[in-house]
């Protein structure tokens, strides 16, 4: 097989498992969508798996790459230029991360006051789903087993937890939630049910 046949091959194969990912990523997404999220988790350790064998290839591809360079040789390779990043999703596309202090908080709360962060993502979801659009649902491209609002709520954990309503203290791995947060929660609650003063009649 000439050198030419053998980068063909290469490029092939590297698209058709990001083709994989992505099919997978996809079906991972709809699994959360209809709760069925034991599914889903088994399907995004799929991705992981397929993510690491498409890191060896590529790395492979590099060295076929690099003894193809001009004036490489075994004892001395030159590196390859790798291609461009993707770009980032533009800003206004996801829902906002202030959008996910409450539900966290709540979620929180509602396991109990601290619970592994699988199962907060869960209780979460539940409470976001309505919310959450098809930006959101899509894997982030350096990670394809993890969703965007996953992501968007780490960010937001880790501002609720600078913010003092979560623990800093807590168990790897572990959200707690703060007596502040709780009292947080309360307030919030109090503002929900408080009866309205206004009068249309003007009475």
């Amino acid at each position: 097989m000439e050198e030419k046949e053998v980068r063909r091959s290469f490029v092939t194969l590297i698209k058709n498992l990001e083709k994989t990912i992505a099919d997978i990523s996809e079906y991972s997404a709809d699994l959360y969508k209809k709760e069925k999220y034991e599914e889903a988790r088994l399907a995004r350790g799929k991705i992981r798996e397929i993510k690491k064998v498409k890191d060896e290839i590529e790395k492979q591809q590099e060295r076929w790459e690099q003894i193809w360079s001009p004036g490489s040789s075994d004892a001395t390779l030159q590196p390859v230029r790798k291609g461009k990043k993707k770009k980032a999703l533009p800003r206004g596309l996801q829902t906002p991360e202030k959008e996910f202090k409450l539900p966290i908080l709540q979620a929180v709360e509602e396991l109990g006051g601290s619970a592994a962060v699988n199962e907060v993502l869960k209780k979460e979801f539940e409470k976001m789903k309505s919310r959450l659009n098809n930006y959101d649902l899509q894997p982030i491209p350096s990670h394809p087993d993890r969703f965007r609002w996953e992501n968007t709520s780490m960010w937001c954990r880790q501002r609720l937890v600078d913010e003092g309503l979560l623990a800093s203290q807590s168990s790897r791995g572990i959200w707690a939630i703060t007596e502040k947060g709780r009292t947080l929660l309360e307030k919030e609650r109090m503002k929900k049910n408080a009866p309205t003063l206004f009068d249309p009649e003007g009475d």
